[in-house]
């Protein structure tokens, strides 16, 4: 394949590499986007990640509640509202206030990114892996990737990484942090999975918050009793999916060492599986509803929480989520939990109980926090940008910034970077955090909730 020039390079389409795409596409950028899978969407798709998380707060102001998170993302769920495919449900977290989330259809979301990124202009390329990179002083020039038809090289102005690994900064000597500072472990993997034919009007009895009860109070008996070996998870997440019959489980868990290599992918991948077969199986035996229930699908691609994060110029610290830090370059914004799943436990280290109990001080921001562009800068390069879980934060912070609704806007954030770059002739490194905050319009709005 011959070498291209572009201005920018996305590497990496789950939501956050695709809205860099979008967001510099649309300001005139000529966008290649790089993509292993055969469609957008990365976790949220390929690993059936389900709902998206970020977007709710509680506003202390006033006490209502509404979505913090605007731009692509907010245009991502109207597309998908209008087409019947997203449901916002409302339920009850670590005994807590009432929580809204958004249940998506995957199908539908990939549908949706291959729309917008052809409004946009962006070239995509999927079934095509990274392979290597030509950098040297902190300058990026091009990509080699492999094809179905072969090894190609391309080259751009900007790259972006939103490998969810930092795969491409990885391999141009970037500055990388793995999993928790004591043992390099990272927090574990998940397989997600749906289970369908279910009587969701009797297992939920007009509510999530039933359908949780109803199902943990049983499994943590069977448990119990020894009906069914599963040390791994001491609850079973139950979540919404906007179509009948049809519920939506983050139950797995595979905790450990990173999964950066193909080994390590390949024993989570089947620890998943049989982990999801254990549960599927359990659920039509044991839970009134279920009776005629079936395994109705199951992620393509075992879901990771964390592994590398680039050392940027700033680090995001566990103190920055909790105070609700704000900075003259954010660039996105949240109030979702440090979710912090146990590398080694059953449970979450962020709760008081081993399941479902109130998030404990430390955990809970005091208001919602942002993340400065900084953060996606890794130090020492001039035209490289990471926007994806691996951005620049502590084993702590991560786990609240690795949410899908979140890096949705830190991806548009790149993109608009790229795109204000492009028109005055500045590398990426001197870009003013500032200028893309106010670009993206809504980060000094009133909230309006």
């Amino acid at each position: 394949m011959s070498n291209l020039d572009y201005d920018l390079i996305v590497i990496g389409a789950g939501p956050a590499g695709t809205a860099a795409a979008i967001a510099a596409g649309r300001r005139g950028c000529r966008v290649l986007l790089v993509e292993q899978n055969g469609y957008c969407g990365g976790m949220a798709t390929a690993g059936l990640v389900n709902p998206l998380l970020g977007s709710f707060y509680r506003n202390p102001q006033t006490g209502r509640t509404g979505d913090l998170l605007g731009g692509i993302y907010a245009e991502v769920c109207s597309r998908l509202r209008k087409q019947g495919a997203l449901l916002r449900f409302s339920y009850r977290v670590h005994e807590e206030e009432e929580y809204f989330s958004d249940a998506f259809d995957d199908a539908w979301l990939r549908i949706v990114y291959d729309r917008m990124l052809a409004e946009a202009g962006v070239a995509t390329l999927f079934h095509t892996q990274l392979l290597e990179a030509d950098c040297s002083g902190g300058q990026v020039r091009s990509v080699q990737v492999a094809t179905k038809g072969g090894v190609a090289e391309f080259s751009a102005t900007a790259f972006v990484d939103s490998t969810g690994d930092a795969d491409l900064a990885a391999l141009c000597g970037a500055g990388c942090d793995i999993g928790r500072e004591e043992d390099g472990l990272c927090q574990p993997c998940s397989t997600m999975f749906r289970m369908g034919g279910i009587d969701k009007q009797r297992v939920m009895a007009g509510s999530l918050n039933n359908a949780r009860l109803e199902v943990n109070s049983r499994f943590s008996a069977a448990r119990e009793r020894g009906d069914i070996d599963f040390p791994f998870k001491a609850g079973i997440g139950v979540y919404e999916f906007p179509r009948p019959g049809v519920l939506h489980f983050n139950a797995t868990r595979m905790g450990g060492a990173a999964a950066l290599t193909g080994r390590r992918l390949s024993e989570l991948e089947v620890e998943g599986r049989r982990q999801v077969a254990l549960l599927a199986d359990w659920l039509v035996r044991a839970v009134p509803g279920f009776d005629h229930a079936f395994l109705e699908s199951m992620a393509a691609r075992v879901g990771v929480r964390e592994t590398r994060r680039v050392r940027g110029r700033y680090t995001m610290t566990r103190q920055d989520v909790v105070e609700g830090a704000r900075f003259d370059d954010g660039i996105a914004r949240s109030a979702y939990i440090i979710d912090m799943h146990d590398p080694k436990g059953a449970g979450g280290l962020h709760s008081g109980k081993e399941r479902g109990g109130a998030v404990k001080k430390g955990f809970r921001p005091k208001r919602y926090y942002e993340i400065p562009l900084r953060c996606l800068q890794p130090a020492g390069f001039v035209n490289l940008l990471v926007a994806c879980r691996a951005i620049s934060t502590d084993h702590y912070a991560h786990a609240a910034t690795r949410v899908m609704g979140t890096l949705t806007t830190v991806g548009e954030a790149a993109g608009v970077a790229v795109g204000l770059t492009r028109n005055d002739g500045r590398p990426l490194s001197e870009i003013d955090g500032a200028a893309v905050r106010a670009e993206l319009g809504y980060l000094d709005a009133p909230l309006g909730f």
